[in-house]
């Protein structure tokens, strides 16, 4: 059994794993709706902090990142986590740790938008939700959310 201790953040940057780090993105949150390799990545990529917690087989389990939409407000993105690690305190402590390199950076608010499923996540990681938003893939509702640090 894996314990948070054996678990650590790392830039997938710095790391030299962007292309593992994608991947991992890609697989759990494009290709499960049919969506080709590339679709994971945005604009925004050379403009945001990314992260990834890997395990103590330098797995990647879990990824996310923010990048800013103004000096005061970021904006949190493409958060997932391994299928088989969920419900153990890992999605909890990316939203910690993004949160903290947002607060560095100096910023007082945290927008994201929430898939349907991920809705009480968010809400526990105390983010309020605006309103519906968009509908992607005409599969996946979303939720813009808000939270102030």
């Amino acid at each position: 059994m894996m314990t948070m201790s054996k678990l650590k953040f790392a830039d997938p940057y710095h790391e030299n794993r962007i292309e593992d780090y994608f991947f991992f993105r890609w697989k759990l949150l494009r290709q499960p709706w049919g969506q080709p390799k590339g679709t994971e990545r945005d604009d925004q990529e050379e403009n945001s902090i990314q992260r990834m917690i890997v395990d103590e087989d330098g797995n990647i389990i879990a990824c996310g990142r923010f990048h800013l939409n103004s000096p005061h407000e970021a904006q949190i993105r493409y958060m997932a986590v391994d299928t088989g690690q969920r419900g153990k305190g890992i999605g909890k402590m990316m939203m910690e740790e993004l949160e903290s390199l947002a607060i560095s950076a100096g910023v007082k608010t945290i927008v994201l938008q929430a898939r349907e499923n991920a809705l009480e996540f968010y809400l526990a990681c105390g983010y309020t939700k605006v309103k519906e938003t968009f509908l992607l893939y005409n599969d996946i509702q979303h939720y813009l959310m808000i939270k102030k640090i």
